[in-house]
């Protein structure tokens, strides 16, 4: 038992002893979130093979404007950089002393010392980027925005809108920035319209076959979108021509610029040029293929009679050329149609704003040929052909009965 009990009193006094420095280390760093520099030297003094109260020492002296001295922080880094050289943090601000010192090429190597410990890191390549930037190396810089577009794809954002403040433009960025993979200039296209930047976009577009990208539909239509939604129709309406050649669809016959100008199909491609249909209380949308004036089937719009409907819910984008005459032709059939307020067809312009509006049809009418005649402004690309009924305070203003159309066609005149 004697045998025991001196090699447990050693134990047992030794694990006192280590506790009381771990209790003294701890009340010095660990508790602290900015301790004293008395008490960080304190903590050296009583554990001096750990690296973070040099590491500390170092961030006191250089950003602690009372005692700031960017020599001494050096000395500190450089410290807990023997006590442990793999912590990226140290080697990031020992590079941010030395650009403050004016010493570039210390700062780059560190820099490069802190890409070597975690080279996959997105802070050690958002950082040197940004120093290099500032000490005017702009050629290393790229290569840590390049290797953080194609590995952190959720920092685009941030990577281009540095590259814009510093003056990187479209051409600039696509030919030494950009990863060269599809899903790269996907995003940096996806970036420009988040911004609206519309010349960009045109050029970054024209750019997705050297990508080997591909757009799908639906991205090929959100550049229609984005285009049409820009004023841009003739860029837009190239565009939409375009992608119904690479799927295979038959495009506008006769210099009709009307798609679906008989509601043949419920929709072209589901976007762009289609015609749009939306949804609004007290009417009903659909396809009639039991009624036509010509073809397979129309479209039908049914008022309940319990709204009072203020209708735009049809209507279709068009592209068309500036100072030229046209001609807008449709076919209508009503039956039962109430109120005073009845059916129309409108034009309206884009840019340059105008306004045209057909005759109005209330009641009954088997198939009415429905004209309108225009001439477009001066710089004008485009605009919206629709199908109207305005909301009236009149006492019978809720709308009931069925109307059919068919047969649209908008062509230049004289076509």
């Amino acid at each position: 038992m004697k045998r025991l009990f001196f090699p447990i009193l050693i134990i047992i006094i030794s694990f006192i002893a280590g506790y009381q420095v771990f209790s003294i280390w701890r009340s010095l760093s660990l508790s602290q979130i900015n301790p004293s520099r008395e008490k960080l030297i304190r903590a050296i003094r009583i554990y001096s093979s750990n690296p973070d109260p040099y590491y500390r020492l170092g961030l006191f002296y250089q950003w602690d404007i009372r005692n700031l001295d960017l020599k001494a922080s050096v000395q500190f880094f450089r410290k807990a950089i023997e006590r442990h050289p793999l912590e990226q943090q140290y080697w990031i601000n020992l590079a941010r002393v030395f650009q403050r010192l004016g010493e570039n090429r210390s700062s780059e190597r560190a820099l490069e010392n802190a890409i070597l410990v975690f080279p996959a890191g997105y802070q050690g390549r958002w950082i040197s980027a940004n120093l290099l930037l500032g000490q005017g190396g702009l050629e290393k810089a790229l290569l840590h925005f390049t290797y953080i577009l194609e590995h952190y794809p959720n920092q685009t954002g941030v990577v281009y809108d540095l590259l814009s403040r510093v003056g990187g433009h479209t051409d600039f960025v696509l030919e030494r920035v950009v990863p060269k993979n599809p899903s790269a200039i996907q995003r940096y296209l996806h970036y420009l319209y988040e911004i609206g930047d519309k010349e960009s976009a045109k050029k970054v577009w024209a750019k997705r076959a050297s990508y080997e990208w591909k757009p799908d539909r639906p991205e090929a239509l959100r550049h229609i979108e984005f285009l049409i939604g820009h004023g841009n129709f003739k860029e837009a309406y190239w565009t939409w021509k375009e992608r119904l050649r690479e799927e295979g669809l038959s495009l506008p016959a006769d210099g009709n610029l009307i798609a679906n100008g008989g509601f043949e199909k419920r929709e072209v491609l589901g976007g762009g040029f289609d015609w749009r249909m939306g949804n609004v209380p007290g009417a009903e949308i659909s396809l009639d293929s039991s009624m036509a004036f010509e073809g397979k089937g129309s479209l039908r719009i049914v008022f309940n009679g319990k709204e009072n409907v203020d209708f735009r819910h049809v209507y279709q984008y068009v592209a068309w050329q500036q100072d030229k005459e046209y001609v807008l032709k449709a076919r209508m059939k009503t039956r039962g149609v109430t109120t005073k307020s009845g059916l129309k067809i409108e034009v309206l312009g884009a840019g340059p704003a105008f306004h045209m509006a057909s005759e109005t049809l209330i009641g009954d009418n088997d198939w009415k040929e429905i004209t309108l005649a225009f001439r477009t402004p001066t710089r004008s690309q485009g605009g919206m052909v629709r199908v109207r009924r305005e909301g009236t305070d009149k006492f019978d203003r809720f709308i009931s009965g069925t109307v059919w159309l068919d047969h649209i066609s908008l062509k230049e005149r004289g076509h």
